[in-house]
């Protein structure tokens, strides 16, 4: 029988010269002990030094980035930016950029909570308003955050868009709910959905 490079292979002569040693299409094992066979040479794979042969990776494997805080869910981490914010008001209310914390976070709870629970989301949304529009007041008009401006921004757009309001309509409007909500917002015995479940 002739090999890939053309050789002869006595295929019987290494059977029996080699009692422990049986081929098999064209893998030759070596019985090392009764039971335990150990791969020396197979097809197309050049041969490991002894017959030794990789060892298998044990273990649960590498982690992957932030798969642990994937099952906790984006509301903890919004929960705990708007609690953390109502904590930095009531430390110095009159920072301006405390309410534009707490308005990102009651924004974000929003649009986490949009497609579970559309009411929720909407009570959110105007909290977030309502302290966003509170942080507007509290500044100055040549010291306004950038983060207010971008707040005061996403904010009434949304306004705009779902009551169909004028720039001018939109700003009466975003008084009247600070004036409504702003109390809520800034009470931390608010019901979160880390608390409602939502």
């Amino acid at each position: 029988m002739k090999n890939r490079n053309g050789k002869k292979e006595k295929m019987q002569g290494n059977r029996s010269k080699a009692p422990n040693t049986t081929v098999m299409a064209g893998v030759a094992t070596v019985v090392r002990s009764p039971g335990i066979a150990t791969a020396t040479r197979t097809s197309g794979t050049a041969p490991r030094p002894n017959g030794a042969v990789p060892p298998k990776p044990t273990g649960p494997g590498p982690k992957m980035p932030g798969s642990g805080k994937a099952a906790a869910g984006p509301a903890t981490d919004h929960t705990e930016a708007a609690r953390a914010a109502q904590e930095a008001i009531r430390r110095d209310p009159a920072a301006p950029e405390n309410y534009a914390a707490l308005a990102g976070a009651l924004r974000m709870l929003a649009q986490f909570l949009r497609t579970r629970n559309p009411e929720g989301a909407d009570d959110f949304c105007n909290m977030a308003c309502a302290a966003a529009w509170e942080a507007k007041r509290r500044s100055t008009p040549a010291l306004t955050s950038g983060r207010t401006k971008q707040e005061i921004k996403i904010l009434t757009a949304w306004l705009r868009t779902k009551h169909h309001l004028t720039p001018d309509a939109s700003d009466s409007m975003m008084e009247k709910i600070h004036s409504e909500f702003l109390s809520k917002a800034l009470d931390g015995s608010t019901p979160l959905p880390i608390v409602t479940g939502f």
